[in-house]
């Protein structure tokens, strides 16, 4: 049975919940318990053996800055929702998209409360850059529960440029 492997690490954010495949990062998780963690990467991936180990997780404070992306896993994930963390990750560092943006950019023109409800089920951040999507009204929305960490990601994002 291949791998699914998972880590807790401490991050600029504060402590996560990493798993990896051998194709990519597969979840992230900021907050959780172990258990809840594990439980959707049970449903998703059920032919990998889930196995705690010592993975490099050196990119996770990188990418908070706004640095290099790393592989990910998106297996299990509807197509729609593939599409949506693929444009995302597309986002330069410090940029912004706003939710019908990212609809257009994935050929669903006014599905920007699907692009809404793909970003608050991202397993994946900060491999997928969530916090660069924005309300098009007032460009900020409740992301992750936590306007200021979004503007502080931002913020810091673009004073690395």
């Amino acid at each position: 049975m291949p791998p699914l492997r998972f880590a807790r690490a401490e991050t600029l954010l504060g402590p996560m919940w990493v798993a990896e495949t051998d194709a990519g990062v597969a979840a992230v998780e900021r907050g959780a318990s172990l258990e809840a963690f594990l439980a959707p990467l049970r449903r998703r991936f059920p032919r990998l053996e889930l196995i705690p180990a010592d993975l490099d997780l050196e990119w996770l404070n990188d990418a908070v800055g706004g640095g290099q992306l790393p592989r990910v896993d998106l297996r299990g994930l509807s197509s729609f929702d593939v599409r949506v963390y693929e444009a995302v990750r597309g986002i330069p560092p410090g940029g912004t998209a706003t939710y019908g943006e990212v609809a257009g950019l994935v050929g669903s023109p006014g599905a920007a409360r699907a692009v809404g409800g793909a970003m608050s089920r991202c397993p994946l951040f900060p491999a997928v850059p969530c916090h660069r999507v924005v309300r098009a009204s007032d460009g900020w929305s409740g992301w992750g529960g936590d306007d200021r960490l979004k503007r502080r990601l931002l913020e810091t994002e673009r004073s690395l440029r």
